[in-house]
């Protein structure tokens, strides 16, 4: 179901799978362009230009895979909705697919990423930790998922939110900036920010080959589990009610 996913959303046009890769790419050079190129950005001291494009790539590509997995995960009860009246199935598969979806495409050029460090950089072993990562992700993503499809069968308006949500989330995380460019009291406010411990374990890996702080990965740890356990409670609580609703 998630490879027919990623295959019919570009079905019968010319371009097929291409334009699937074509916004994230634009908007990825648009972003290195603008803050490497322009506003000189540096992640530390001594580094140049090359590692605060790693440092861009490494909190974008992952980024893109949850901001994608987010909108067709909040959609996907929505859309089903002729299939959900008239057929009986487990509901959640919807939601799944759709979050998993976007790491079969986008997950490609973090794959990438990694073979040129670990390549280039020495930090072979990369390969070996990026998975837990990835798989804390994913549980993170769907439990917000199993939320906010469920918010949206009965408020349609949902959507629009996660829309405003995820174009906010983007600047209020350091992922287009080091975290030391912010004053002190906004750094710490950050660790209230469910994002921000996956994108500082990312970056750190790529660009310094460490995981970070230990209770970075900890606080991402409880982030995802929290979140999967109360949006899966929601959401297998009113699936029965969806089609009523739909």
């Amino acid at each position: 179901m998630v490879i027919r996913e990623v295959k019919g959303r570009f079905a019968g046009s010319a371009g097929g799978l291409l334009w699937h890769f074509i916004n994230p790419i634009l908007m990825l050079i648009i972003y290195l362009f603008v803050f490497v190129y322009i506003f000189k950005l540096r992640v530390s001291a001594g580094r140049g230009a090359g590692a605060s494009a790693i440092y861009i790539m490494a909190g974008l590509f992952p980024w893109v895979i949850l901001a994608e997995g987010l909108v067709r995960g909040t959609s996907s009860v929505i859309e089903n909705a002729n299939l959900i009246q008239k057929t009986y199935f487990p509901t959640e598969i919807l939601t799944t697919k759709a979050v998993i979806a976007p790491y079969l495409s986008y997950g490609v050029a973090i794959i990438l990423l990694a073979a040129y460090t670990g390549i280039f950089s020495g930090y072979s072993w990369i390969f070996f930790v990026l998975p837990f990562i990835l798989i804390l992700q994913i549980f993170f993503t769907l439990g917000i998922s199993f939320f906010s499809s469920t918010l949206s069968v009965f408020f349609r308006d949902a959507m629009q939110l996660v829309q405003i949500v995820i174009s906010v989330w983007i600047y209020i995380t350091p992922i287009l900036y080091p975290l030391s460019m912010l004053p002190e009291w906004a750094q710490r406010l950050m660790y209230l920010n469910p994002l921000y411990p996956f994108m500082s374990i990312y970056q750190s890996l790529f660009l310094f080959g460490t995981l970070g702080p230990w209770y970075h990965i900890l606080l991402a740890t409880v982030w995802s589990l929290g979140f999967f356990i109360t949006g899966a409670f929601i959401f297998n609580k009113l699936k029965y009610e969806f089609a009523d609703w739909l």
